[in-house]
């Protein structure tokens, strides 16, 4: 059971919404929301599956009674919402699945990670291994982070989707939704009222990660910037619910902060480019000492800043012919 307190919101027209504290893996919380309307409930995220989370999310229904005195069932959830497809938010699906025949909902460009999971997730780690590769990381070190990389993820099984959601549809009609790429291709925002369900697009205190295009579509450095700029022009929000850490209460200055944060990584990427070098190499640099999981996010992190900055002329391939002929050969980038 997790030690931290459900919390409840309402919206401006008196729409009660319980936030449910999840612990999604040892060093991780994050946070599903239960959104009451009349004889309308829906939930929105599952946590990781993983460790605690499913118990936390079962447990979470039974403090709803005990501490907030919400007759509340699994059997009478409306609709399950999944605002994007990483493993901490929607892993714990198939326990829900098992709870409540309510329909799932996600956005289109991640419905294949819910409905061919075992095909995206052995598709995704071939690129990664790709990656890895091309990044300058050793055969045993690489081979350490993919299996790293599949650990957990090929616990989840396949679940099908009744909903497919996209930008600016009105879900049940109630949940306008914002398709916000960049953190995850179909990572979407969703307005109820006053109220904005922000994801993991913005958050107040939790460093976003953002991995390269190359390794998946609809991510990266560009298109969160451009995804950013999007949901600052969201009117009428008085508060904002994160998938992790706390409320916010000033969207405006929270997409400052954090557009802020990423150009400062930019110019610190690019600068660190000053002599020709690899993106492990420069992941060693940048990030001395990491290890474990947070390794390979490092190594994702420093590849998608290293993309944006390639992308717009701004990086060469100092060792260009070596590159061109050999597929082993690892890039070794200089500030153009």
């Amino acid at each position: 059971m997790s030690d931290e307190p459900i919390t409840r919101f309402e919206t401006a027209g008196g729409v009660r919404i319980y936030r449910l504290p999840l612990q999604v893996f040892p060093s991780l919380r994050a946070y599903a929301h239960l959104v009451i309307d009349g004889s309308y409930a829906a939930l929105i995220d599952t946590g990781s599956g993983q460790g605690q989370s499913n118990a936390d999310l079962e447990d979470g229904f039974v403090r709803l009674r005990r501490e907030w005195n919400e007759a509340i069932t699994w059997g009478d959830l409306s609709r399950v919402i999944i605002t994007h497809a990483h493993i901490d938010h929607h892993g714990g699906l198939n326990l829900v699945r098992s709870l409540t025949d309510a329909p799932v909902a996600v956005h289109e460009l991640d419905r294949r990670v819910l409905v061919h999971h075992e095909e995206r997730l052995a598709l995704t780690r071939f690129r990664l291994g790709i990656f890895l590769r091309r990044a300058g990381i050793s055969e045993e070190r690489r081979q350490r982070l993919l299996r790293m990389y599949s650990g957990g993820k090929d616990l989840f099984r396949s679940e099908p989707v009744e909903t497919v959601l996209r930008d600016g549809d009105l879900l049940d009609e109630r949940f306008r939704v914002i398709h916000v790429p960049g953190h995850c291709p179909g990572q979407v925002c969703l307005q109820f009222d006053d109220v904005l369900f922000t994801a993991d697009h913005v958050l107040p205190g939790v460093a976003i990660f953002l991995a390269p295009e190359s390794l998946t579509s609809s991510t990266g450095v560009d298109h969160f910037l451009q995804s950013l700029q999007k949901v600052r022009a969201t009117s009428g929000v008085r508060l904002c619910l994160g998938g992790h850490d706390r409320p916010l209460h000033d969207l405006e200055a929270a997409v400052n902060t954090i557009a802020s944060i990423q150009q400062r990584r930019i110019e610190r990427i690019y600068e660190a480019c000053i002599e020709p070098i690899s993106i492990g190499g420069l992941t060693e640099m940048l990030y001395p000492g990491i290890g474990s999981y947070d390794e390979l996010l490092a190594l994702q992190k420093v590849g998608a800043y290293i993309e944006y900055l390639d992308q717009r002329g701004m990086l060469a391939i100092a060792n260009l012919d070596e590159v061109a002929e050999d597929e082993l050969g690892v890039p070794q980038y200089i500030a153009a």
